[in-house]
């Protein structure tokens, strides 16, 4: 049961993100091909007896693709925190392996799922077919189901996420430099977090300092784009990814390398945290729930730390050549 309803939000995604490459601000940013849609990054429940989303089967993300992942999720000790946002550091990687249908992601996200499936993610991605090269760039993605449809896309590419005046980082824009393998490790911080004034769940970059608490804001959602998110989140997540089609093999996630190499080789999120009800750092414990589904090609190390003040994090990633 956990499984096919993974597979039906994973097609929902992707049906969506298809719907969305027929309007005129995605004609020059993706390839029309069938078969070929410009997917979300997946959304899913992690089961969390087993840590896995499907017991190891691939996730059907296209009636001709496939997604795997790699990351944690957090319901807050309880399981019904009220998330108002989720912040992290990551490790960011040159990915010379995409193939040109393909993509490797790695990103933040708040969701809520108990009435519908809504979400806001900001992270980091190789994804030939929406930019026509293999820079990592930075994105941004949104999905609603308010008034009952299914609305929602990445970056700029329809209205919703609002760019802000003083940003130091566009959303489509390439990052450098990058992280060296066993040399000089590169990051990116971002939180998203809701504004506990206007409602709408902001974007701020970290590691480059700022006018605000020493971060930058990058933009926004507004809280008019959703119907229970516009209240809250259930569930954050921190994720590797990847998608690829039935005639290529899988991408490198992450800096190509497995988890258990750990620090200055495999990628990694780090000084994680989420913000509760109040906007507040949440200190309690988090209950991370593993979330992956092909350990084969790409795994997770534990989540060390058991609070903030501890530096929580994890490792995560996996070589290219994963098939099915």
């Amino acid at each position: 049961m956990a499984a096919r309803i993974l597979l039906v939000l994973a097609v929902m995604i992707s049906y969506l993100s298809s719907c969305l490459i027929t309007g005129q601000n995605l004609t020059r940013h993706v390839v029309k091909e069938k078969g070929s849609e410009i997917r979300g990054p997946f959304i899913g429940d992690a089961n969390k007896s087993s840590g896995r989303t499907t017991g190891g089967s691939p996730i059907k993300a296209a009636s001709d693709g496939y997604t795997h992942v790699a990351g944690y999720q957090s319901k807050g000790a309880d399981g019904v925190t009220a998330w108002h946002g989720v912040r992290a550091k990551m490790s960011v990687w040159k990915i010379n392996d995409v193939q040109p249908l393909s993509e490797s992601s790695a990103y933040i996200a708040a969701i809520s799922n108990s009435d519908g499936l809504e979400y806001v993610a900001a992270g980091v991605h190789v994804y030939p077919r929406m930019h026509n090269n293999s820079d990592l760039r930075f994105f941004t993605y949104w999905k609603t189901t308010k008034d009952g449809t299914m609305k929602g896309c990445y970056n700029d590419y329809c209205p919703g996420f609002v760019i802000a005046n003083g940003s130091n980082l566009l959303p489509g824009q390439a990052l450098a430099p990058l992280s060296d393998y066993g040399g000089e490790m590169r990051y990116i911080t971002i939180r998203i977090k809701k504004d506990e004034k206007t409602g709408d769940w902001s974007l701020y970059r970290e590691d480059q300092g700022g006018p605000i608490g020493g971060m930058t804001l990058l933009g926004w959602w507004p809280q008019s784009l959703f119907k229970s998110l516009s209240e809250r989140a259930n569930v954050i997540q921190w994720t590797g990814e990847v998608n690829y089609q039935d005639n290529e093999t899988g991408p490198s996630m992450g800096s190509g390398h497995f988890s258990d190499e750990h620090e200055g080789k495999a990628a990694s999120f780090s000084e994680l945290y989420g913000f509760d009800g109040l906007g507040l750092i949440y200190n309690n414990y988090y209950g991370a729930i593993p979330f992956v589904d092909k350990p084969e090609c790409y795994n997770i190390s534990p989540w060390y730390g058991s609070s903030v003040k501890k530096s929580q994090y994890f490792f995560y990633g996996g070589p290219s050549g994963c098939s099915h």
